[in-house]
This record gives C-alpha cells, sequence and structure tokens, in this order.
C-alpha cells in the first residue's frame, strides 16, 4: 500500500487537471491534496469506462431477491470449479485474505484464487444496481479497502508456491484480473455512492499504482501474460496522471504485439492449444483495441495490430463445430465462439465468412472451405459442409501444447446431425483429485493406451511447441499427412513420444500426482490414420508397433456424449441410444482376439465421465494384445434420429502384417474395399486391385460394380482391366 508522499510524488501533479492538488501537496496539506485528488477522480469527465453510474436503472428488485449477495454481506463466501465440489467460508468482520477450505484431494488454488480476484464484487455491484440498496456498496468498498490495508506488495512474482494450496494475493494473473475487470466495472458502476470517499479513491488509485508496478516487473507468458498485460494496459488507461501511466500502456502493448507473432501460431491457434484459453487470448487483444478507442488513444496501438489478430478468427472459423461451438481439447470445455466471430466481423467486414457463423447462418457468406488442415496446432478439421445438421470431425496430431496439457494426441472429437456424438471430457477443477487426473490422462480421451499405460509427453518440452520462428504454412518439421478432397479426407499422424508407468513410491514421495510419479516407457508407436468417407463414415485405423518382441496390450477408447449405450454381441459394435437424437456405432474389424467392455461412472480406476456438466457417459474400451505389429480398425458411423447403421461389419481381408485390408460392408448391398499400408509401401493386392499408395479405396454398388475409386499417396489399379 502506498503511503500518502508515495501516491502524491507518483502523481505528475504539473497536469493542468491536478494543480488543485499540486498546491496542497506543495504546502505539506495532506488532508486537502486527499479532497483535491478524489474529487478529481469522482469527477474527471475526460475519462470513460464501458458502463458508469449515470446508466445505473431505476431499482425494482429488493435485497432478498439476491440471497448470494447478501451472505458476502456477512462475509460467507462459496466458490466450486468445474464438477468438483463447493468449499463455504465464513469470515468475521475481517476476511482471511489467504484462507482456502477446500480440502482433501479436492483442495485447489483456485478457491483462494476467486477470492483475491475479487469475484464477489460483481455480486454486490449488481445487486446495488438492481435494488438501490446501498448496503451493498458499502460492503464493496469495506471489502475493497480491507484487501488493499492487508495485502502489501510483496518482494517477488507472487506465483511461486507450493502445491497443493495455490495462489495468493498479489499473483500475477489475479492481480491483472483484479485491475482489467473486477476493480475498474465496481469503481465505474458506483463511484457516485458516498462509501466512495475521497481518501477511498485515492487508495484505490495508489493500489492501482502498486500493482501495475508489480506487472510491469514481473511479466510470465502464456494466457497469463496476455491478462497481465491488460490490466497493465487498464492502469495506464483509467489513471493517466501517473507519471509512468505512459510506460505501464506502451509496454503492455509492446508485449500483447510481441506475443501475436510468439505465441500464436501461423494458423490462429494460442500455443497452448487449450479453446478456452485461446479465446481469452483473442477477446483481451480486442479489449486492448477497444479500451484504446474508449480512452482516445488509439494512435497508441501499432497500424498492423488489429491485421495480426484476423488469423486468430480465422481458426475459430475453421475448427467451430455446426453448433457454434468449439470443441474442448486441453484445459477446456466446448466454448461457443459465434460471439467471438461476430467482434471479428465486426473489425474485419469484409469477412462476412465469419458473419455466417456467428449468425448461425442467417446472414454473412458461407465459408469456402469445408475440411481445414492446421498444421502448427495439429488439429484437422473433417466436414460435410456447415448446414446444422452437418458432419464434423476434429482430429488432434499436433504438439503438447505449452501449458495445460492433457495427453491426447490422435485423439478425436465427433459431432453429426445437429449433435455431439463422441466427447473430449472436458476440463475439471485444478486439484489433486482422481477426476482431475482422468481429464489430464489418456484414459479420459479417444485414442490408445498400450500396456495400460496413458501417453506422457508431460516433461519433454522439445513436444510443447514448435521450434521458433514460426514461419510459412507448416511447421517444418510436422509429422502429420494430410488429403482432403470432394469425396474423402485422409489423416495420419504418429505418436513416439512413450508412455507413462506409474511409480508410486514417486508418487508418494512427492505428493503431486503429475509430476515425477511416472516412469517413461518406449512400450509402442501408434500410428493412426483417418479416413472419412463421404458423407457415409469414418474409418480409424491404428497401426501399434512394439519396441521389442514382447507381446503387449492395446485398448482404444471411445467416450460417447449420451446416457446410454448399447452392445450388439455378434459384431462386437457399440452404439448409443439416445431418443428421437442423433446417435453413433461403433463397429470394429472382427476379430477372435478383440474384447469390448462399456463402462460409465468408475471411480477407480476413473472412466465413462465428461463435463459441461460434469457428468457419467458410456464408453467402449477396446481391448486386443499380440506380438509384433498390430492393427486396430473401426467404422465410426454417425446416424440421424431414430435410424440404424447402414453399415453391417467390418472384415479384414488377408493376412499382410504390413498392410490392412478390409471390406466394409453395408446392408444394402454395397461395399467399401479399403487398404491401408504401413510403412512398406509396395505394390499389394486385395480383392481384384493393387496399390502401392498408403491408403486406398474401392467403393462397390450393390450390383457389385465399381461406383469410385482413390488413392493417398500412390497408385491404384484394377487387377481385370
Amino acid at each position: 500500500m502506498l503511503s500518502d508522499r508515495e501516491l502524491f510524488e507518483s502523481l505528475d501533479l504539473d497536469l493542468p487537471d491536478l494543480a488543485t492538488v499540486k498546491k496542497a501537496v506543495a504546502e505539506g496539506d495532506t488532508e486537502r491534496a486527499t479532497q483535491a485528488l478524489g474529487a478529481h477522480i469522482r469527477n474527471r469527465e475526460a475519462l470513460k469506462w464501458l458502463t458508469l453510474a449515470s446508466e445505473r436503472p431505476q431499482p425494482s428488485k429488493s435485497a432478498d431477491d439476491f440471497p448470494d449477495a447478501l451472505k458476502l454481506l456477512d462475509h460467507e463466501f462459496t466458490y466450486g470449479f468445474h464438477g468438483a465440489p463447493s468449499y463455504t467460508a465464513q469470515f468475521g468482520e475481517t476476511i482471511d485474505w489467504s484462507a482456502n477450505p477446500s480440502e482433501g484431494e479436492y483442495k485447489t488454488h483456485l478457491w483462494n484464487e476467486s477470492l483475491n480476484r475479487h469475484f464477489h464484487f460483481a455480486k454486490l455491484v449488481d445487486a446495488y444496481w438492481e435494488t438501490g440498496d446501498v448496503r451493498f456498496v458499502e460492503g464493496l468498498v469495506r471489502d475493497w479497502l480491507d484487501w488493499i490495508e492487508h495485502n502489501p506488495r510483496p518482494d517477488d512474482s507472487g506465483n511461486s508456491v507450493e502445491w497443493p494450496y495455490g495462489c495468493y494475493a498479489w499473483q500475477t494473473l489475479t492481480t491483472a484480473i483484479r485491475l482489467e475487470r473486477s476493480w475498474p466495472v465496481a469503481l465505474h458502476k458506483c463511484i457516485d455512492q458516498p462509501a466512495f470517499t475521497d481518501a477511498a479513491l485515492c487508495a484505490i488509485a495508489g493500489s492501482y499504482c502498486d500493482q501495475a508496478r508489480h506487472l510491469l516487473a514481473w511479466p510470465t507468458g502464456h494466457n497469463w501474460l496476455t491478462e497481465e498485460c491488460m490490466g497493465l494496459y487498464t492502469a495506464g488507461v483509467l489513471f493517466p496522471e501517473f507519471k509512468e501511466a505512459e510506460n505501464w500502456r506502451k509496454t503492455a502493448i509492446e508485449r500483447l504485439h510481441k506475443q501475436l507473432t510468439d505465441e500464436v501460431y501461423p494458423d490462429g491457434a494460442e500455443y497452448e492449444l487449450a479453446g478456452g484459453y485461446g479465446n481469452w487470448v483473442v477477446r483481451n487483444m480486442v479489449y486492448l483495441l477497444e479500451y484504446a478507442e474508449m480512452a482516445g488513444r488509439s494512435d497508441e496501438v501499432p497500424d498492423d495490430f488489429k491485421a495480426h489478430t484476423e488469423k486468430m478468427f480465422d481458426y475459430l472459423l475453421a475448427v467451430a463445430m455446426p453448433d457454434g461451438k468449439m470443441p474442448g481439447l486441453n484445459d477446456s470445455g466446448n466454448a461457443d465462439v459465434t460471439d467471438l466471430l461476430r467482434i471479428g466481423h465486426e473489425l474485419f467486414p469484409h469477412r462476412d465468412d465469419f458473419e455466417y457463423v456467428s449468425t448461425r447462418r442467417e446472414k454473412g457468406r458461407v465459408p469456402s472451405f469445408t475440411s481445414r488442415n492446421l498444421p502448427w496446432s495439429g488439429h484437422y478439421v473433417m466436414r460435410t459442409g456447415w448446414n446444422a445438421d452437418g458432419l464434423f470431425m476434429l482430429v488432434d496430431s499436433g504438439p503438447y501444447g505449452s501449458a495445460h496439457q492433457h495427453e491426447d494426441k490422435l485423439h478425436f472429437v465427433l459431432f453429426g446431425y445437429g449433435r455431439q456424438l463422441i466427447l473430449d471430457p472436458g476440463n475439471y477443477s485444478y486439484d489433486a483429485s482422481r477426476w482431475r487426473q482422468y481429464v489430464l490422462t489418456t484414459p479420459g480421451h479417444n485414442t490408445v493406451m498400450v500396456d495400460g499405460m496413458g501417453q506422457r509427453r508431460r516433461g519433454q518440452h522439445e513436444t510443447f511447441f514448435w521450434k521458433r520462428p514460426w514461419l510459412g504454412e507448416a511447421p517444418p518439421e510436422n509429422d502429420t499427412l494430410w488429403v482432403s478432397e470432394s469425396d474423402f479426407d485422409f489423416v495420419r499422424g504418429t505418436y513416439s513420444d512413450g508412455y507413462g508407468k506409474r511409480n508410486d513410491q514417486k508418487a508418494r514421495e512427492s505428493g503431486r500426482p503429475e509430476s515425477d510419479a511416472y516412469e517413461l516407457i518406449h512400450a509402442a508407436t501408434h500410428t493412426r490414420r483417418v479416413l472419412f468417407l463421404k458423407s457415409d463414415y469414418w474409418l480409424i485405423a491404428d497401426t501399434l508397433v512394439p519396441s521389442d518382441n514382447e507381446e503387449h496390450t492395446y485398448d482404444s477408447l471411445f467416450h460417447f456424449d449420451a446416457e446410454e449405450a448399447t452392445i450388439d454381441d455378434a459384431t462386437r459394435s457399440v452404439a448409443t441410444a439416445s431418443a428421437d437424437a442423433a446417435n453413433v456405432t461403433i463397429l470394429p474389424m472382427a476379430s477372435d482376439r478383440l474384447k469390448l467392455t462399456v463402462v460409465k461412472g468408475e471411480d477407480n480406476p476413473v472412466q465413462g465421465w465428461g463435463n459441461d456438466p460434469w457428468r457419467p457417459v458410456p464408453t467402449a474400451v477396446y481391448s486386443t494384445s499380440g506380438k509384433g505389429t498390430v492393427w486396430m480398425a473401426y467404422a465410426v458411423v454417425p446416424t440421424q434420429a431414430d435410424a440404424g447403421s447402414p453399415i453391417t461389419s467390418v472384415e479384414r481381408i488377408g493376412d499382410d502384417e504390413e498392410a490392412l485390408a478390409l471390406a466394409v460392408n453395408f446392408a444394402d448391398g454395397r461395399k467399401d474395399l479399403i487398404h491401408i499400408a504401413h510403412e512398406n509401401k509396395a505394390e499389394k493386392v486385395f480383392g481384384n486391385y493393387a496399390s502401392d499408395a498408403e491408403a486406398a479405396v474401392v467403393r462397390l454398388n450393390a450390383a457389385g460394380s465399381e461406383a469410385g475409386r482413390f488413392a493417398v499417396g500412390g497408385t491404384l489399379k484394377n487387377l481385370t482391366d
């Protein structure tokens, strides 16, 4: 907390509007200087915020309509996160800002961060605006000044904490959120009330200065840095009276501008590869432009700043599902991107494809593409079109992510005929629980486990993101193949970074489930090929190549967005059973070695869960074992409401270990012959055809005549021609 002397020394007292303050300071009259500065802050007209006290509506409700706000007046705080239990703290007259009532495996730093980010300010302000009851403003200012008085600025960043207790009052992200969001909204909506005395306003201004200096001194990275910059910039915009304000704004802009090239890939994805956090970054880039315009300081923003943000909106457009949401990968749930794309259209009026998705097809122009490869993020999108009932799959074959990572390479999500069909587990509270470990690790995703082990890229920093500089359309070391044509899409990706074997001794010693409690085992290399035969179905072919000559087990997972799923014992197929809604069927390649179980809502080990809301979901687990190269293959068939799968079976034809030849059989007599080669691309024969391609498809009609054929990366010929 700045002393009176430090506060007045920090001000540019040569500003004409501060002449009265300057005179009082020169005369040593601190009380009069405080009154003059408080009056200046309260009455200045040159500076506006997004919402002002003058816009407050006439009261229409009573205090009893806001029970949560009334509890806050009594210092009762309750927070809960992403499906985890909620915890309540009841304080006395003074809040313990370091308190954290969460406990056991659910103990989370999020509770303490929420308290110190002053999220409760919004509830008090909203209650006051709707009721006119000044008790809510008095409680707001009481807590505000209490925090300022009892939380002096630390000598370090405030970010170094011991697991699992979390970060406290001066964590840089928490500091920034206060300055950019909680504080200015509350201040400008209630500043005309008597509770905001001259002394209170001076204390708030001094704390803004103190916290801005903290953010200036301790920049981090990722979405944290973006928010830190916005907190710093907001301080420089709201309090230009400080001598350092111009430098705060300049530094914030420079750091944000650099992030647009150093932390946002050329394909527009923020390099954490967690959609919710990426969207936060996009919004903050937009907020900078909005705040600068609001303050009449747009000339301080580089001319190319806005142009650099367009690629981020391009990414959102490319990954938007037919319902306007983007899939929740890494520490994110599915997120509606229509509002962001609306903003994108406002910034770039020529982008009427942004408008098309943001208005849910009511205005604008249909995007010029359907499927799209995003090689920097490693997100490969297959779709039939942009209509509400379109089919959509996103395959993740990218880096681990710079932060908020999940062990999920070669994972996929599926949407079809108006609803999500196969899901990502979403996020969970940042705690030490089994549920948190589930969403972080491979068991929560739609990919393959080896010998009961999940992927283990954590700690392998070279897998986190691509080496800089990030130039061109594709990473120089990209190991994924993508081909897209009018009648098919094909993607091939590989996971070879090892699997994690649980080390219980290390887990006990560390006390941190996600730290060094695993040993890295290079048991096998997993290659996944996903073939979309538009617009019938997807074929997923997994090749598992072990690192030794021993037998290994493999489990392939499919998490359904449904309440129930049924099993066909004859074909070992699984189908969701949602009434009056779209469904999906998984038909595996027939094999005597293949076993199937469907689990739902298991807690030891955790399996069969999804978020938004957190709930049990049926999950198919296909298991097999073998020595040498092992193939697993599945037809993934979306179906419209009350319609069964048109595909009846998937059969292997031939026994070549280096290649996979399949017959996909339809109920109406049609048949697809599919050939996939692994490493040896020598010409192989399947049925009446031969191919040296990585993937080849022959589509036969019910009469057995050829209805179409294509090959990926090679040739395909009919031996009877």
